[in-house]
This record gives structure tokens, sequence and C-alpha cells, in this order.
């Protein structure tokens, strides 16, 4: 029973703290050599419910301007289901997301439950909201990658058709496709021009992670893509476990976490 009690409180209030880096090198002949040693920040799911998650949101700003990205993704999932954000959390939430500091941009894409208030937090903190659009980045020269968004799988508002139309012009551009929730993948597998890397949120990790077993708990969404990182026929899966909790409240060997890439070009 005491073991069982201190479990339980361990993953009540220590694993659902402290921000945890997932770091990853992604290492591509197809990246060019000007985005070699370009950093990459790929955030979701902080599912706010109250002031008591701005601290959470605080430290992984900290933790994100502390790495010096390049471009910051935010994955959706800002707030939970039937939260109302008041005007206190909409300043709040804005003040650290306008914090957020990138050389290449600030961009995102929004989730089944992030609403307009979301929407306006997004656009008035410099972020970029790339729901079914593409956007081509460059560095010094004319050799772009293509960073494509695309919305949420949940809600039936993605357009894979509207998202990769860029590519009947542009077949060759090293590209990165980011979204909420993981199933949108296969849909994904079927485009005749796939994405060389595609980040997704939703899964949390499955909130408690067991030993030998993995995550306990799987979401509408994410039922297909909840472990770490997949490797698929000709595209890269990461999925982010992101901070927050939505059936038990807490997190066991699964602490909040964003993912962190470095690319290095091999061309």
């Amino acid at each position: 029973m005491l073991v069982i009690v201190c479990m339980f409180m361990y993953a009540k209030y220590v694993g659902t703290s402290g921000v945890r880096v997932k770091e990853y090198r992604v290492s591509s002949e197809r990246i060019p050599l000007n985005f070699s040693g370009i950093k990459v920040i790929y955030f979701s799911d902080f599912i706010y419910s109250g002031e008591d998650d701005l601290n959470l949101i605080q430290e992984a700003v900290d933790r994100i301007n502390l790495l010096k990205p390049d471009i910051v993704l935010f994955g959706g999932g800002l707030i939970a289901k039937g939260y109302k954000f008041d005007e206190n959390d909409v300043q709040n939430i804005s003040k650290e997301f306008v914090r957020i500091n990138s050389s290449l941009g600030k961009y995102a894409v929004t989730s089944f439950d992030d609403d307009e208030n979301v929407l306006s937090i997004l656009n008035s903190t410099g972020f970029i909201v790339l729901d079914n659009a593409e956007e081509d980045i460059f560095v010094n020269d004319n050799s772009p990658i293509c960073l494509v968004g695309v919305s949420s799988f949940v809600k039936g508002s993605y357009d894979l058709t509207k998202s990769f139309e860029f590519k009947a012009n542009n077949p060759g551009c090293y590209t990165i496709m980011f979204s909420h929730e993981g199933d949108i993948v296969d849909k994904v597998k079927a485009l005749p021009n796939k994405p060389d890397l595609v980040f997704v949120g939703n899964s949390l990790g499955g909130e408690i992670r067991i030993p030998f077993y993995g995550g306990l708990f799987r979401y509408e969404g994410s039922m297909n893509y909840y472990e770490d990182f997949y490797q698929l026929n000709g595209f890269s899966v990461y999925v982010s476990s992101g901070f927050g909790t939505l059936e038990t409240g807490m997190r066991f060997n699964n602490r909040p976490s964003f993912n962190f890439f470095r690319f290095k070009s091999l061309h």
C-alpha cells in the first residue's frame, strides 16, 4: 500500500512537473547545405485549464529560449476540452508566447479543441498559423525548405490536397509537415509526393508509461501513432508527448517535454 501511495503521489505531483527536452539529429542528403546546423523545436499539448498550468508554460518557454531555435512549431492543444479562456488567461498566456524567440519564424496549427481565443493568442504573439497552408523558409540563398501545416484530423478540417498542391511545381523541396493528431499519417501515406519529416502531438505519450509496455492510454486521433518515433516508407514521424494530461491528471515515466531537432545536411 505504501508503494502504491508513493507512486500515485509521484505521478500526480512530480511526474506532471519539470520540462524535459527530447533531442534528435536529422541528417539527409536532401537537406539544403545552407540549412545544416538549423535548430527546430516542435511543442504541443499544454491542455491549459487554469492559472495552475501557467508555471509549466513559463518553464517551457524558458527552456525553448535557452536552446536558441531557428524555427519554432506549435502543434496545437493549448486549451483543455470544455475550458473557456477569460481575459486574464489570454493575457497571461500571450505574455509567455510572445517571449518565444526564433531567428526564422514561429508557426502553428490548431487542434480540435483550440478556439478563437487560441487563434487570437497565436496571431498576437508572432505565430503564423499554417492550417492547411505551406511556407517556404529561406536561409541566405535560394534553396528553401518547405514547411506545411495541416489542420485537425479529428475535427475533419484537414486538407492534404490544398496543403501539398505546391509539390506539383516543386517536388524536390525538402518538406517538413506538422499537425496535431498523429493518425493523419495514414492519410499522408497515400500522397504521391510525401513530406520528408512529419511532426505531430496529441498522444501525451500515453500519460502513464509502463516499462516494456509503453503508454497506458490512447486518444482519438492518436490510436496508431503514439510512440516517440516511426520510420515509414519514404518519411519519418516524430511524436511529441506534450505537457498536460487528459484522463488521470497524472504522468508516470513520462515527464512534460518538447522535441528539439538539429539538422545536418549530407549534401
